[in-house]
């Protein structure tokens, strides 16, 4: 199975949408269109198993140890008329940012500061919800330093957050400092992409 965020969540909802169909001569297990990210489930008996891979697509098991069956396609109003109410009654799944530093700084750049209202909207649609905001560097500079210059980046955030009074039940905070880069490089390497900060909302 593909590891991808926010699967957990999407493999909750195939669970559920199989289950509804306990009383027919078939169960179903489908795989939504989730956010359009991409993702994969495994659906694995004693008699073979079969990958969905294609949002809005279902496999039918007559029983628990029957063989999947092929995967087809279920049409967008099929979906909502038999799981609409199921699927409109569970908790959006989490919401996952990245905002970009400056060089040697905590300043958000430009670009990344037109996020902010779309992880505003992403909290509001999810309250109330934690937050998870993780500070990094890239490879320029003292390791030690580097950490401070994390968490000094997660706290901007941090305090930003709670300047929106918003209905956050918990915000964490981490500091990865250079350990843990979107790009890997050499020591000493200035790489944008990895003077960041992660939001996770959930």
């Amino acid at each position: 199975m593909r590891h991808v965020k926010g699967l957990l969540a999407i493999l909750f909802i195939v669970v559920l949408i199989g289950l509804t169909g306990c009383s027919h001569p078939s169960s179903r297990v489908i795989l939504l269109d989730a956010n359009k990210t991409e993702n994969a489930i495994i659906v694995k008996t004693t008699e073979g198993e079969l990958v969905l891979d294609k949002p809005n697509t279902y496999t039918e098991l007559r029983d628990s140890g029957a063989k999947p069956s092929a995967a087809r396609e279920i049409e967008p109003q099929e979906l909502q008329n038999r799981y609409g109410n199921l699927i409109n009654s569970l908790p959006k799944l989490p919401k996952h940012f990245l905002l970009y530093f400056d060089p040697d700084a905590s300043t958000p750049t430009a670009e990344s500061k037109k996020l902010f209202p779309d992880i505003e909207k992403a909290i509001k649609e999810r309250t109330p919800c934690d937050v998870n905001v993780i500070g990094h560097t890239d490879r320029v500079g003292p390791k030690s330093y580097n950490i401070e210059l994390s968490l000094s980046r997660a706290r901007v955030v941090h305090r930003w957050l709670l300047g929106q009074e918003l209905d956050i039940v918990n915000i964490t905070i981490e500091s990865y400092g250079e350990e843990d880069p979107l790009i890997i490089t050499p020591d000493g390497v200035a790489e944008p992409r990895n003077r960041r900060v992660e939001i996770l909302i959930r």
